[in-house]
This record gives C-alpha cells, sequence and structure tokens, in this order.
C-alpha cells in the first residue's frame, strides 16, 4: 500500500495475529464536511396552498359544478387531454375558421409535420 492510501485511510492491520496475509484497513478520520445541510423548504408555495383546491366543490355545492367547469383556458383544451397533433387538430377543427390566415398556415404547416413524425416513429407504426 502506498504512502497516500495509508494516509487517507490509516494504518494496515491483520485480522488476527496469527493471520498475517488477511489484512483490514480502519479508517483514520471521518469526513463530517459530507454530510448534507437539512433543506430549507417552503411550506406555504403556491402549489401546496392550491393543492385540493377543488376537492370541496362536490361537498358544499351540492355535486352541481364539476371542477372541470371551473378551468380557465382555450375552449378547445377545457377539460380535454391528448398529444400534440391531437390537440392541433382539436385547435383546428374548433377555432380553424375564425383564424387569421397567416395563424391557420402556421397550424396547418404543424399539423403536417406532426403527422409525418408521427408516421416515421411512434407506438402507432
Amino acid at each position: 500500500m502506498n504512502a497516500f492510501a495509508r494516509w487517507c485511510w490509516g494504518t494496515v492491520r491483520p485480522l488476527h495475529p496469527l493471520l498475517n496475509t488477511v489484512y483490514t484497513v480502519v479508517p483514520r478520520y471521518i469526513r463530517t464536511h459530507s454530510i448534507p445541510s437539512p433543506k430549507v423548504v417552503d411550506r406555504w408555495n403556491e402549489k401546496r396552498v392550491m393543492f385540493g383546491m377543488y376537492d370541496n366543490i362536490g361537498i358544499l355545492g351540492d355535486f352541481k359544478v364539476h371542477p372541470r367547469a371551473l378551468i380557465r383556458g382555450p375552449s378547445w383544451l377545457r377539460g380535454w387531454k391528448g398529444n400534440e397533433l391531437q390537440r392541433c387538430l382539436r385547435k383546428r377543427r374548433m377555432v380553424g375558421p375564425r383564424m387569421f390566415e397567416h395563424d391557420k398556415h402556421l397550424l396547418d404547416k404543424r399539423i403536417k409535420y406532426l403527422c409525418r413524425a408521427f408516421n416515421r416513429i411512434g407506438k402507432m407504426r
């Protein structure tokens, strides 16, 4: 064992005086600077405060309003989920006739690109 290893790990001592061929390495010191300090967690951040905020609608509202009805956002995304291609097709179907020409052109280009990408790679191949 070289001097650096001996300095790092301490002296090399045999397990038993009769067994000189088997050695153990005993460390000289324990590095206390490697213990991580505890994290400071903000218990009142926005994500934790708003968690479960719609859970009481059924209890207090007599189950008349679904939380999906309270979601604000574009009309083609309310209470719906899917991949990007499905989202673009749904947007074109719902608001396509009312879109500006340039925006509709960009949406059609994106749909064309996604169709090619999904046909080349994807689970449905």
